[in-house]
């Protein structure tokens, strides 16, 4: 099953740099006004690695983290280590919230394989970008996000020896607390490569990264004189926790419509009440609040000009149209989408993936605003989904309609880096 092995991370010295100036998030949520904070706050950020701006950011790029290696700006450890993660962070309710998993080296699988499970398509367009960075740097930046089968938390003991040591990693940002621990004893690194032997892995988030890896990792094969599998590029950079984990929380991604030609209300409730019982409330709070207790099958919608919030739950017996397997169809969003977008609405599934009339939000509050101010037409909001159902979907060899899971929080980039380099 999955090759799960430790490697020599590149990490920021906290002596030559503040930890709390130089880590970013992702870098497909940094939008351009917090790309420049990003850069003012410092002029070594690893967002100018992730997401630079220059005329030729990939050369830039890698001129910087190249310069960065010999100015002890990043230091490289002198042994593998898996990098123990713990992040701290209020949950949806305000409560305090733990998620502890481990960055590691995966080796990278076709997914026919199934050894590393997707769950969500992917576009080409971002894969361009990554795979250009990925040439100009031969460097991981961010991790890919896996989670893993282990119900009776057998790894716990040594993620739990680890971090009753001072971390040698410690910051903030944006709420959430890092701390970050080395695990380079052998007996215990030999521990969690054996674990995986005998496990898959799924992709929650990182789809597109995983993938680039992929194709980086065949055009370097293309370019070697002899085959070598454990060659650092045949691995990619992951973070992997415990679908047990109690700090596991999937958030639900809403959809919000605009743009659509010849776009009635009236037509579309009548539509919707052939397939749906469509249940009114006065204040968007009500609405969600009877969203979550109807739990799975039920959809929020708000549609402009018109002051009712409705929750939408399928009738008993009723289906829609489509050759989506059973699995796939039974998910809430895949009801949105297929049942209501695209039978509803006429977005048809191409658009729908190109996000042509569709923009997402994991903020309800502002999915709402951005209606009643005319700037959209229709609104539609979801309970989040299951990870049991994410691994149903997976395991039978499937994938479910894009922005299906939002894993909160999303992981920093800037804790750990991998270069491909010797």
């Amino acid at each position: 099953m999955a090759t799960i092995r430790p490697f020599r991370g590149l990490l920021y010295n906290t002596k030559a740099v503040q930890l709390g100036e130089v880590v970013a998030p992702p870098y497909d949520v940094i939008t351009p006004e917090l790309q420049h904070k990003l850069y003012k706050k410092s002029p070594r950020n690893v967002v100018r690695l992730i997401l630079n701006r220059d005329p030729d950011p990939y050369s830039s790029a890698a001129n910087s983290f190249e310069r960065w290696q010999k100015d002890g700006t990043l230091a490289r450890d002198t042994r593998p280590a898996f990098y123990l993660l713990r992040q701290s962070f209020a949950g949806p309710r305000g409560k305090e919230i733990v998620r502890t998993g481990f960055i590691g080296l995966c080796r990278l699988e076709e997914f026919d394989k199934k050894i590393v499970l997707p769950h969500e398509k992917t576009l080409s367009k971002p894969k361009e970008d990554r795979l250009k960075l990925f040439r100009a740097t031969e460097s991981n930046f961010s991790q890919v996000f896996a989670i893993y089968a282990d119900p009776q938390k057998m790894l716990g003991p040594v993620m739990d020896r680890a971090a009753s040591d001072t971390p040698d990693l410690d910051v903030t940002y944006d709420g959430v607390r890092s701390q970050l621990w080395r695990i380079q004893d052998e007996p215990e690194t030999a521990k969690i490569t054996s674990f995986f032997r005998e496990r898959q892995v799924l992709i929650a988030d990182g789809h597109h990264r995983y993938e680039t890896a992929i194709a980086y990792r065949d055009e370097r094969r293309a370019k070697a004189l002899s085959a070598d599998p454990d060659a650092s590029y045949n691995y990619v950079m992951m973070f992997l926790t415990n679908s047990s984990d109690p700090g596991l929380v999937v958030l639900p991604t809403h959809r919000v419509i605009h743009s659509l030609r010849d776009f009635d209300g009236d037509r579309l409730l009548a539509h919707l009440s052939k397939t749906f019982a469509i249940r009114q409330y006065g204040s968007p709070g009500a609405m969600l609040d009877a969203l979550e207790k109807g739990g799975s099958g039920s959809i929020g919608m708000v549609l402009r000009d018109r002051e009712p919030y409705h929750v939408l739950s399928m009738n008993a017996g009723a289906s829609y149209e489509g050759t989506e397997p059973e699995v796939v169809k039974r998910l809430d969003v895949a009801i949105l989408h297929l049942g209501i977008l695209r039978s509803g609405l006429g977005i048809s599934s191409e658009a729908q993936e190109q996000k042509t009339n569709i923009d997402y939000t994991v903020d309800h509050d502002d999915a709402v605003e951005t209606v009643r101010k005319g700037y959209a037409q229709a609104a539609f909001f979801l309970n989040p989904t299951p990870v049991e159902q994410v691994y149903a979907v997976a395991t039978a060899g499937h994938t479910m309609p894009q922005k299906s899971t939002f894993f909160y929080p999303k992981l920093l980039s800037g804790l750990v880096l991998h270069s491909h380099r010797p």
